[in-house]
């Protein structure tokens, strides 16, 4: 084996080291609107509030993480797993009090409110940090490109088998808490659906701080490869950086809309008669199990198609979706296409697309952190500051102006409309992006040999200046 080769346990432990973010995720995007509305009894606009809250508190928290991962010395634990392991702690001391109706001795002394924003805060604080280790660790593993798209495919399939249970569980546990009150009903499946990731999420963390293990050699071998040190201020001067941080922030809005608005679409978009009930699990089920399968070959798509062709796939697929979704009672009508069929193949669709692109702009990230994995965890503290703004922003602007509360009749074209241009608009943008990448690549490799001349340049005449004084001093 290669020095640069994982062995398949640490592999196995790496990959499974964000599961317990991803299943804590699922809930957050799917069900926090609906348990702050529905059962915590918070306005719709509130609701939304709160959930843009955590994800401000997330953004902000993984710039901070970013930074300090960075700088922390190695230690025997290791500095990228030291800060996971922080993380799992705050994550699994709050995430199940933030779907909890608020005790009533402390609705006394805390609005509710404020109540549910501390333990929100304190979620998102230790999601970051889970995160940015976990990332972060990625390039510190190894040097090897090939291996760098595997432990990012697994990572990601890990994170559809994480939705995946989240579906299913809620699903059995909806069907053996029928009961006559609708919010208790709501609330005790919230209780017993966040207990269950709790214990899942804690042996899995386990797991991945068993079986992995920094490489602290294998960084610096890196190191050395690498011909300049890269910190986070050249990284800021790097133009492929803000445009890769978009390609970035833009798929994972396409993938959390769309997580948080397919269910709704199936619900309110389309009509008993015409789709079975069920489909509001069957349809994100597909999107998952359609993308885990997509994960596994996505090493070997990269490197025959490279990252640019992976990426344009993914995004025609997204599209292909998005014109399914909008035009599913055109192709009924005209065509005789059932929706129901048409909802399958537009979720199978969506999930081939959304995993393809996180991945291949995950890739991407590794590509431009290189060997300079000294400024990873702030690279990947920056993007995620932007993927949680713009997702947070997004879904509250979209939540503020839902006419579904005043107007019912308008939420059929109103989910239609979300589900069909918010993913669309957004994939050509991320289209735009992808060739201007291309087209600056030898552009930016002009500017930073330009700016080694000057350098060169004013080092010579430096060098010169202090000789001639020195000379005409002595």
């Amino acid at each position: 084996m290669e020095i640069d080769d994982v062995l398949p346990c640490r592999k196995f432990a790496f990959s499974i080291g964000h599961f317990l973010n991803d299943l804590c995720a699922s809930v957050w995007f799917s069900y926090s609107l609906v348990f702050y509305h529905r059962v915590a009894k918070f306005s719709n606009s509130s609701a939304g509030y709160l959930l843009l809250i955590g994800q401000v508190a997330d953004a902000l928290v993984t710039v901070f993480v970013g930074f300090a991962s960075d700088r922390t010395k190695q230690g025997e634990y290791g500095k990228r797993k030291s800060w996971h392991l922080l993380g799992v702690i705050c994550v699994l001391s709050s995430f199940s009090i933030c779907f909890q109706l608020e005790n009533e001795s402390l609705a006394f002394i805390l609005p509710s409110f404020i109540y549910y924003t501390i333990f929100i805060i304190i979620f998102q604080f230790g999601w970051a940090c889970s995160q940015i280790g976990h990332l972060s660790m990625l390039n510190e593993l190894t040097s090897k490109d090939g291996e760098r798209v595997a432990l990012n495919a697994y990572r990601h399939a890990w994170s559809i088998v994480a939705n995946i249970f989240v579906y299913t569980v809620t699903w059995l546990l909806l069907d053996k808490n029928q009961t006559n009150d609708n919010t208790q009903m709501n609330a005790n499946v919230f209780r017993m659906l966040t207990h269950i990731i709790i214990i899942t999420g804690f042996f899995t963390s386990l797991i991945f701080h068993l079986g992995s293990k920094e490489s602290p050699s294998v960084t610096k071998h890196c190191k050395s490869l690498s011909s300049a040190s890269h910190t986070w201020r050249d990284i800021l001067y790097d133009t492929q950086f803000y445009l890769i941080s978009l390609i970035w922030m833009l798929t994972r809005v396409i993938s959390n809309v769309s997580q948080v608005y397919l269910p709704l679409y199936i619900m309110d978009t389309t009509d008993a008669s015409q789709v079975d009930r069920t489909f509001i699990a069957t349809g994100p089920l597909c999107v998952y199990i359609s993308g885990f399968i997509t994960s596994f070959p996505m090493r070997k798509v990269n490197q025959y198609l490279g990252r640019k062709k992976t990426m344009i796939v993914g995004l025609i697929a997204v599209l292909l979706s998005s014109f399914l979704f909008w035009y599913i009672f055109s192709l009924n009508i005209n065509f005789g296409i059932s929706i129901r069929f048409t909802i399958l193949i537009g979720t199978i669709l969506l999930g081939i697309g959304i995993t393809t692109v996180q991945i291949t702009s995950s890739a991407l990230t590794s590509d431009l952190i290189g060997q300079n994995t000294e400024s990873s965890a702030f690279v990947y503290g920056a993007m995620s500051f932007l993927d949680k703004l713009a997702n947070g922003l997004a879904i509250t602007f979209i939540q503020q102006y839902n006419p579904c509360s005043t107007c019912s009749t308008c939420c059929p074209l109103f989910y239609r409309q979300i589900l069909s241009f918010v993913p669309g608009v957004t994939t050509l943008c991320t289209l735009l992006i992808l060739i201007s990448i291309t087209r600056i690549h030898s552009s930016t490799q002009w500017i930073d040999s330009i700016r080694q001349s000057i350098r060169s340049l004013w080092n010579r005449i430096m060098r010169r200046t202090v000789k001639v004084i020195v000379t005409k001093i002595v």
